[in-house]
């Protein structure tokens, strides 16, 4: 299977779990992956043919159990070298993800199995997303937005989205997995929350605020 079609089937995989659907949108797709219409459809087909996907003219695409299981295996390969990087090599949380990109496509299952008993089978990566357990099985994933939040809330940050530039602006105001921050103001018009965290008041930008999640 080539590179480029594990990707695909892991975005998909990823999204669906996000979204709590298994179809997924092929526009939804291309704005994840950053891909032309054209070139999303054109792998599409082709992962139909190879039976990993469905394609429902006007609805959308879903994972076949052949497509799940080799998604399952290229996210719990991810993620789980992106716990060894963080863990094992002290690598920052916003370097992780590339390194991590490159050693689940060269990883072999008994590497990765290997792996996940050494790591003592983590559920969760430092960015909050879940980990297949090697049965397959995912724990629940964070899908409550700072943006949902109200004045006098408090909210522990259980998920992040893995884009460098966030990570590297919630590095510096101190937030990280686990982290507790109350709501002091919210100014949607403005375009900012006001929050404070352990006694420092930060303002949070309103797209920002959709990117960071609780547990509901």
């Amino acid at each position: 299977m080539y590179r480029s079609e594990e990707d695909y089937l892991k975005q998909i995989y990823e999204l669906s779990i996000e979204q709590g659907r298994q179809q997924i949108k092929t526009s939804e797709l291309s704005e994840h992956m950053g891909f032309s219409d054209q070139s999303v459809n054109e792998k599409v087909k082709k992962l139909v043919h190879k039976d990993y996907l469905i394609f429902e003219p006007y609805k959308g695409i879903t994972l076949t159990q052949k497509g799940i299981d080799e998604a399952i295996r290229m996210v719990r390969a991810h993620r789980l070298w992106e716990v060894f990087l963080y863990k094992e090599l002290n690598f920052p949380w916003m370097a992780l993800h590339d390194d991590a990109e490159e050693l689940e496509h060269a990883s072999s299952p008994q590497i990765i199995e290997a792996l996940y008993h050494y790591l003592s089978e983590p559920q969760y990566c430092h960015h909050g997303n879940p980990i297949p357990n090697l049965e397959g099985v995912v724990s629940d994933i964070a899908k409550k937005q700072l943006f949902e939040m109200e004045v006098g809330d408090t909210f522990v940050v259980n998920r992040v989205m893995d884009k460098h530039d966030l990570l590297i602006f919630l590095d510096g105001v101190g937030i990280k997995i686990g982290t507790s921050l109350t709501v002091l103001d919210k100014n949607e018009f403005a375009g900012y929350f006001l929050v404070e965290i352990d006694g420092d008041e930060h303002q949070i930008t309103v797209p920002i605020s959709k990117m960071i999640f609780t547990f509901a």
